[in-house]
């Protein structure tokens, strides 16, 4: 069986920011499009699973580290691949690459089983998931963040109502949008100013259209950390890398 999903595209303005370059939310569409493609390929998507047996995907965490920037109009490869499966998780990889096998952008991934009707946890083996296949090496094996965050009302920055095509097919707030709400944590000026270098975001609650979403930062020294809740529950918190642009 095939442990790996590629292709090889034009990077082209649906993946650029104002700067012409592969931002963070724009490389979180690439890594969505691998993820999901990847799962179409061994049967077992979504929309597939939601009406066979009754299951979701739902992503836990992702991570992303920049090895070099990428930008509109550059011929690149797209790989997404299991690189450990288990009970509870399956673990991805992606890698962005030059066609010649330069890496540009690789990142990590947990995706989760989880009831359509109930949203409990389902284990993976109850899913057509392919759990015996011999599995590609890892590229990126950083470890997520795994600090608290406590932010108050002093680090509000702004509120937000969910609309509706800011929803997927499962109804929530779609994991990509909850990246251009955080990412509007900062203006225009700061962006262009600082450059995203390691990202790390985790999915804890669903938001749905029509509910009223808290977004607060913390700012430090070359690191924001941003917290997205409706009223004390916490949906995301996501952590930025961040360096100076030259």
């Amino acid at each position: 069986m095939k442990n790996f999903y590629e292709k090889e595209l034009l990077v082209s303005a649906t993946y650029v920011d104002q700067r012409c370059e592969v931002g963070v939310f724009q490389a979180a569409l690439l890594v969505q499009d691998g993820m999901t493609e990847l799962f179409h390929q061994y049967r077992c998507d979504a929309l597939r699973l939601a009406k066979s047996h009754g299951v979701l995907w739902a992503v836990a965490r992702t991570k992303l580290c920049y090895d070099r920037d990428v930008f509109w109009m550059d011929r690149v490869r797209l790989k997404a691949f299991p690189v450990k499966v288990s009970s509870v998780a399956v673990h991805l990889n992606f890698l962005l690459e030059t066609l010649d096998g330069t890496p540009l952008i690789r990142g990590r991934q947990e995706m989760c089983a989880i009831d359509v009707d109930g949203h409990s946890l389902r284990r993976v083996e109850t899913t057509p998931f392919p759990m015996d296949m011999d599995l590609l090496p890892p590229v990126f094996t950083e470890p997520y963040q795994r600090r608290k965050l406590k932010l108050g009302e002093d680090d509000l920055v702004y509120r937000y109502r969910v609309r509706a095509m800011d929803t997927d097919m499962n109804g929530h707030l779609n994991n990509v949008n909850y990246i251009r709400l955080l990412l509007d944590v900062r203006p225009a000026s700061f962006w262009a100013a600082h450059r995203i270098r390691d990202f790390d975001i985790h999915y804890v609650n669903e938001g749905m259209e029509g509910e009223e979403l808290d977004v607060c930062c913390q700012e430090e020294e070359g690191l924001l950390s941003v917290l997205i809740r409706r009223d004390q529950t916490t949906l995301v918190k996501a952590f930025l890398t961040l360096e100076a642009r030259a």
